[in-house]
């Protein structure tokens, strides 16, 4: 059963790549009647749009909308001592109530989203949030919502990954990730104390925690012993980690397993849709299953397999599909437990690869063998390299023409600036990592390309690892003698621009890119100089992803590129430039050209579209 629509003009709806969703935060709890429910934010490619509750016996289901909001999803949640299941994204403050199934309150506030939440000793609800380290307060019996402000002023996004609040009423936060930070606020008073010295400021994360004895404890980084924190001040240290109290809350990935009768959620797996639910008192675990709405996953990645296929993954949840067009069929797996995406992919050798967030994973998928990703002896997919903290998020991953070689580039770890370039050689395993000192400091390869004499050629972008501070005021271009492993020739060749995009190298050798603006230019290497540069907003913005990958030479030699609202033709020589297709869709991500048919990605959806020129 063919699963295309057909949207007219050429274009192709191939549906949903990973009809899946993810949890942002899940709880085992009890509803009115005091039957066992799992309450879980659900995420998709709309982000998170609605709660689902999971009937624990049965696996009946049900979906709450949530409250309108920016469109966002939950990074900290918390199931209060009155049952509540409580967060705060896009810029609202969010309070479900387990017992009626149904919101209670919903509020704005002047910052985007809790990094952290708590409960006091009042029953009070407490968040930090991002990118501003404002404190915000709930009292759930009046629904009185108070955002504080800010706490702390940074250059950067901030991190509030931790908060605790003290039987006296201080509230402290621990911050990252450019620089660790405590802070201390009495909401009384409006009094607001750091407590973290000036050296004690590194990269990382301060931390704080409520103790199980009342107390409440921190530390700046996470070199430093611990201390008491009290009235707004630092007491002691103490180098064992405190015994937290038992307040039922985490990150998005938090979920919380133990029911009210001492039953438990063993496994909780949302893509699958399936859970192991172990009851009080038995001996076995007792296989659930259910079912639940979603648009499906964000598509991160997409490209030309190896066999024919258009491949990628979506993201958060990390699935793996392949859209086979012959048989007009999508399949998708789901790669180990990774909540990630392979943001860069390419084929060399029969073989798909791809460079994940995070950890900068470099993975081999042999699509001509059985999927077996959990097999410990000889896994399919599996992983070849990591990157981290050199490479957190890729943003580039070239096939060598060579054959033998795999390039993998993009940002750094949390709070970082500056990414790297790993080389991979895929028949001795031998990996080398090179820094952004090596390459370009303080910025981060977004995109490359091989050159006829076997110069590299790459743009940069100055933007830096999540939550970490821009310290280079413009991208360069810039040529890297792959044999030496040096770069022999850098510049700024479009002043005032933060990030070069997207390279391809014409029939003609001139470079042909894509730059912030959106601005089209053209790059000849072996003079080194800028030929052409030219504003090209008329075809709607450049594409979005963190590796977009949005050009490339057809086999008529002309080069094709793709915006938001259109398919474009570049005539190379002339620098002429036309739209063949205005898309009935935004263009996402990837480009791929297979039997006359451009393919890409937009949203959760991969489509394509018929080029009669290419068969002439």
């Amino acid at each position: 059963m063919s699963q295309t629509i057909e949207l007219g003009n050429g274009f192709r709806d191939h549906g949903v790549a990973a009809p899946v969703a993810r949890s942002r935060g899940a709880v085992a709890t009890v509803d009115g009647n005091g039957r066992r429910v799992i309450l879980v934010y659900l995420y998709d490619h709309r982000a998170c749009t609605s709660l689902l509750v999971i009937d624990a016996q049965t696996g009946q289901t049900s979906q709450v909308d949530v409250p309108p909001h920016s469109p966002d999803s939950p990074f900290a949640v918390i199931l209060s001592s009155g049952n509540r299941f409580l967060t705060h994204f896009g810029g609202t403050f969010m309070d479900f109530d387990a017992e009626t199934g149904s919101f209670a309150f919903s509020g704005k506030t002047d910052d985007r989203v809790a990094m952290s939440m708590t409960e006091d000793h009042r029953g009070w609800i407490w968040a930090a949030t991002y990118p501003n380290s404002h404190v915000i307060s709930y009292a759930p019996d009046s629904r009185e919502l108070v955002d504080y402000g800010g706490l702390n002023e940074e250059e950067w996004p901030q991190y509030p990954r931790s908060m605790a609040v003290g039987q006296d009423g201080w509230v402290y936060i621990g911050i990252g990730n450019t620089f660790s930070h405590l802070i201390a606020y009495e909401p009384r008073t409006g009094k607001i104390v750091p407590l973290a010295a000036s050296g004690e400021r590194v990269k990382g994360t301060g931390a704080v925690l409520s103790g199980k004895d009342g107390k409440v404890y921190g530390r700046p980084n996470q070199e430093s012993p611990w201390y008491e924190l009290k009235g707004g001040q630092r007491v002691g240290g103490r180098e064992e980690l405190p015994v937290a109290a038992n307040i039922y809350t985490g990150s998005q990935e938090y979920v919380q397993c133990h029911f009210p009768d001492g039953s438990l959620i063993e496994e909780l797996d949302l893509p699958e849709r399936s859970a192991l639910i172990r009851d009080a008192g038995a001996g076995q675990t007792r296989a659930l299953t259910f079912s639940y709405a979603t648009e499906g996953s964000h598509v991160i990645s997409l490209g030309a397999g190896p066999d024919g296929s258009v491949c990628g993954t979506t993201g958060h949840p990390l699935r793996l599909y392949a859209y086979d067009p012959d048989a007009d069929a999508m399949t998708n797996h789901g790669v180990l437990d990774h909540n990630g995406h392979w943001n860069a992919v390419t084929a060399m050798g029969g073989k798909f690869y791809g460079g994940q967030y995070g950890h900068g994973i470099l993975w081999e998928y042999d699509p001509a063998k059985p999927w077996a990703d959990t097999d410990k002896l000889s896994p399919n997919p599996r992983q070849l390299v990591q990157s981290q903290p050199i490479i957190n998020r890729p943003h580039e991953l070239l096939a060598h023409p060579d054959g033998i070689h795999l390039i993998l580039t993009g940002t750094p770890d949390y709070g970082l600036t500056g990414g790297g370039m790993h080389i991979y050689n895929v028949q001795t395993g031998q990996a080398e990592l090179l820094s952004h000192e090596q390459l370009i400091p303080d910025q981060a390869t977004f995109c490359l390309k091989v050159l006829a004499d076997g110069m590299l050629v790459g743009g940069t972008s100055t933007m830096p690892g999540t939550g970490g501070e821009v310290l280079a005021e413009e991208a360069e271009l810039y040529l890297f003698d792959f044999a030496s492993r040096c770069v022999v020739w850098r510049q700024a060749i479009l002043p005032g621009t933060a990030a070069i995009r997207e390279l391809a190298i014409g029939p003609d050798g001139l470079v042909y890119g894509l730059a912030d603006g959106p601005t089209f230019f053209v790059f000849d290497a072996a003079a080194r100089e800028l030929v052409h540069r030219e504003s090209v907003s008329k075809y709607g913005g450049l594409t979005d992803g963190q590796a977009p990958r949005s050009m490339l030479v057809g086999l008529d030699r002309l080069i094709y590129a793709y915006f938001k609202k259109a398919i474009v033709c570049i005539e190379p020589g002339t620098f002429r430039h036309r739209s063949i297709a205005p898309s009935p869709v935004d263009i996402g991500i990837g480009i791929a050209l297979i039997n006359g048919r451009f393919y890409f990605a937009s949203g959760s959806h991969v489509y394509s579209y018929e080029y009669a020129a290419l068969g002439e």
